[in-house]
């Protein structure tokens, strides 16, 4: 906790110091449902957008936007990078990890953002908030992309695909791009949505660019599979990911009442050292942890990539 005036606050479940927000830097604030643009960004006076908040960070010293919850999201009028090291972003609201109030949304009128957000910065924490892509236009496919690395994610829900001309082929609620996207750690995040018909090729995750040494700890996956072709996480290609990407406790959740996965991951030949990681996953609504049997799946669940149901949840009849 920190202490402003005579308020305390605590940074979306984090605490300050070791593991949390580090100390010192500058702390601005924002209230998209009171706030001002032309406001200073203090506590008493926020600002109202996200990307006004931005603007008054300055890298590499530990500065801090604060979004304060309240009865209206922000709708980001154009696609946003956060090019900050060593800056951080945390919501203050309830947190669910799923569809927390602190939210960010595509502006209903703006196309072409794909991704809507980018984080190319490193050593940034973010915690405790929710974007959400759900407009009608084809031509914004990824909702946040990572390029960079050693960043910690902190309960946050990436919801992507949340309209029906979105969640197709090519779409990704979270897209982990790049050999700079390495060592990040997305913790007790969630992961897509279940209130639209995914169609085939719309995932969850998409790794490309020789991402690596990425961690999700306790992770939830969303997904309401339109087709069998739907999937929770996707290799671009034989150089998508680099050595390991490793999943703890993961839970795969397809909410379709017509539609099992074909496969969970959808992965291309690849050579090693490239390995995805699993551990004490479970699945719902899934044929299959990886239909093709590429081999790159390891896990303590039995035989990950062979044609048993091990780890896929099931109907237990007594």
């Amino acid at each position: 906790m920190t202490t402003f005036g005579d308020q305390v606050f605590q940074y979306g479940g984090l605490p300050v110091g070791t593991g949390g927000i580090p100390p010192g830097g500058n702390h601005y604030w924002m209230n998209p449902a009171s706030g001002s643009d032309d406001a200073v960004g203090t506590y008493d006076s926020p600002v109202a957008s996200f990307e006004a908040g931005y603007a008054l960070l300055t890298a590499n010293q530990h500065d801090t936007l604060h979004y304060i919850a309240g009865s209206s999201g922000d709708n980001l009028e154009a696609a946003v990078t956060w090019s900050k090291n060593y800056t951080h972003f945390v919501g203050h609201a309830a947190a669910t990890a799923l569809a927390t109030r602190t939210r960010l949304f595509q502006l209903s009128t703006l196309t072409g953002a794909s991704p809507l957000l980018t984080i190319s910065a490193s050593g940034c924490i973010f915690s405790n908030f929710y974007i959400f892509q759900g407009v009608n236009d084809a031509t914004s496919l990824i909702n946040v992309s990572v390029t960079g690395g050693r960043n910690h994610f902190y309960r946050v829900h990436f919801a992507g695909g949340g309209h029906a001309t979105q969640a197709i082929d090519g779409g990704a609620s979270l897209k982990l791009d790049t050999d700079s996207c390495e060592e990040n750690l997305f913790e007790q995040c969630t992961i897509g949505v279940d209130t639209i018909d995914a169609a085939t090729g719309m995932v969850g995750l998409l790794m490309d660019g020789g991402a690596h040494r990425n961690v999700f700890r306790d992770p939830i996956f969303r997904m309401r599979a339109g087709n069998t072709g739907a999937a929770f996480a996707e290799v671009a290609d034989s150089t998508g990911i680099d050595r390991d990407t490793t999943f703890i406790n993961p839970v795969f959740l397809n909410n379709s009442t017509a539609n099992d996965m074909a496969s969970a991951f959808l992965i291309p030949a690849m050579g090693e050292p490239r390995s995805i990681l699993l551990v004490n996953p479970i699945a719902h609504n899934v044929t299959k942890w990886d239909a093709n049997d590429r081999g790159v799946l390891f896990g303590n669940e039995n035989a990950i990539t062979g044609a048993d149901l091990s780890g896929v949840a099931v109907e237990l009849v007594t």
